[in-house]
C-alpha cells in the first residue's frame, strides 16, 4: 500500500478556530488537557482535549492544534461543531477572541500506518512511518498506532490519489475500521453528549486528561472519580465470531491468533477478515445507541440461555465485524494496570443481537504501553 493511498479526508470532522490574545488561557479553563503547553513546546503540535459539562459529563472530544501565535484549531466531529461553537462563545464574555467554524477553509486528514493493509501484529508504538510524510502531519496524540493527522488548508493539494487514479485512496470507512482496531472511541456515537463520564470513555488512557493542570469545567468530578471512586465502565473491543463449518479451520485459526497476540498490538483488518464472521448492523446516532435492542451486550454462562443472560454493556460504533463495547466490569478499572485482569468471569460468553452473535472481547492495546 503506497503512501498516497493511505491518506483519508475525514469528511465527518469540522474545524473550529479560536484566535486572539489569551486564546490559550481561555481554552485552558474550559478543556481537560494542558493547552498552554502547546505554545511552549515546539515538539508538541497537538493534544487531545475534552470539553465537559459542570457535572463532569462529556460534551465533545477534540484534537487541539497549535496553529500559530495565539491561534488554535479544534478538530471535532461535525455533529457537535455547532454546540461547541455556542459553548465557546458563551464563555468568551468580553475576551477579544475570534471564534469561528472554518471547516470550509480547512480539512482534517488522517494518514493510516503501514500495517493497516498488512497482516502483521507487531507492536505499533509510535515509531515514524517508513515513508516521509508531507509537512503539517503529526503523530496522532491519542495513540501513536493510529497513524498521523493533519489540518490542511482547503486550497492545498490533497496528498491522497487524484480522482481517476489507478491507485485507490483509503476511505472514511477504512479510517474508522483502523480506529476500532485500536479501540479508540470517537464522536457522539461512542460518547453521546452530556451522557458519558470521560473515564468511562478511556480518555484518561488516551491522553485527553491532564491531572496536573489547574481548574477547568468538570474537573472536580473527574479527579474525584479517578482517585477516590471506582471506575466500573470501560470501552473494550468486541469482534463478532462464529463457529467454523465442518472442515473449515480458518476462523478458528484466526481466533487463536487474536488470543495469542501481544496485548499492546492493535488488531489488523486482515486478521478480522480471515474470521469470516458477519458484520454488525450500522449503529444509530448519538444517545439512540443505548436504546437499540440489537446493540445491547449480554453475558451468560454455558448452562444459561443466551436470551436470559444479564446485560453487561452497549455496542457503540462498529465497522464490519469489529466494534466498541462500553462494558460494565466486575472490578474497578481506575488504572491501566487493571486491564491485565479479565473484566468478567472466565466462564462467561458475550453475545449481542438477542443472543444471535457471539463476541470476542479484547482490552484496548494502549492500556498495555
Amino acid at each position: 500500500m503506497s503512501l498516497a493511498s493511505r491518506f483519508v479526508h475525514l469528511t465527518d470532522r469540522s474545524i473550529i478556530r479560536v484566535a486572539g490574545e489569551g486564546s490559550g488561557r481561555f481554552l485552558q479553563g474550559l478543556c481537560s488537557q494542558d493547552v498552554v503547553s502547546l505554545g511552549r513546546n515546539e515538539q508538541v503540535q497537538a493534544v487531545p482535549a475534552a470539553f465537559l459539562s459542570p457535572k463532569g459529563r462529556l460534551l465533545c472530544d477534540t484534537l487541539v492544534v497549535h496553529h500559530g501565535q495565539e491561534e488554535f484549531l479544534l478538530d471535532c466531529h461535525h455533529e457537535v461543531a455547532k454546540s461547541l461553537v455556542r459553548l465557546l462563545i458563551r464563555h468568551r464574555l468580553r475576551e477579544p477572541l475570534a471564534i469561528d467554524d472554518v471547516s470550509r477553509d480547512y480539512r482534517a486528514i488522517a494518514a493510516l500506518p503501514d500495517n493497516f493493509a498488512t497482516s502483521t501484529t507487531d507492536d505499533c508504538q509510535g515509531g515514524p512511518d517508513s515513508r516521509v510524510l508531507p509537512p503539517g502531519f503529526f503523530s496522532d496524540p491519542r495513540f501513536a498506532a493510529l497513524g498521523h493527522r493533519a489540518i490542511l488548508q482547503s486550497g492545498e493539494q490533497s496528498p491522497a490519489p487524484a480522482s481517476g487514479s489507478e491507485e485507490a485512496a483509503s476511505t472514511l470507512s477504512d479510517y474508522h475500521l483502523w480506529r476500532l482496531c485500536c479501540a479508540i472511541p470517537e464522536g457522539p456515537t461512542d460518547m453521546p453528549p452530556d451522557t458519558v463520564l470521560p473515564l468511562h470513555a478511556n480518555l484518561d488512557l488516551t491522553n485527553f486528561i491532564s491531572f496536573r493542570k489547574g481548574c477547568y469545567v468538570g474537573q472536580e468530578l473527574t479527579t474525584r472519580t479517578k482517585h477516590r471512586g471506582a471506575v466500573r465502565r470501560r470501552f473494550f473491543s468486541v469482534v463478532a465470531v462464529q463457529k467454523a463449518a465442518a472442515g473449515e479451520d480458518s476462523p478458528q485459526l484466526a481466533l487463536r491468533a487474536m488470543q495469542e497476540m501481544k496485548p499492546s498490538s492493535p488488531l489488523t483488518p486482515a486478521l478480522l477478515q480471515s474470521l469470516g464472521s458477519p458484520a454488525f448492523a450500522a449503529p444509530p446516532s448519538g444517545s439512540a445507541v443505548a436504546e437499540a435492542e440489537e446493540r445491547k451486550v449480554f453475558a451468560h454462562t454455558s448452562d444459561q440461555d443466551a436470551v436470559e443472560g444479564k446485560q453487561v454493556g452497549i455496542l457503540h460504533s462498529s465497522v464490519k465485524n469489529i466494534g466498541l463495547c462500553l462494558l460494565r466490569c466486575e472490578g474497578s478499572f481506575n488504572e491501566a494496570e487493571n486491564f491485565r485482569e479479565p473484566p468478567l468471569p472466565a466462564n462467561v460468553q458475550l453475545t449481542t443481537d438477542c443472543g444471535k452473535v457471539d463476541l470476542f472481547l479484547r482490552a484496548p492495546p494502549y492500556a498495555f504501553l
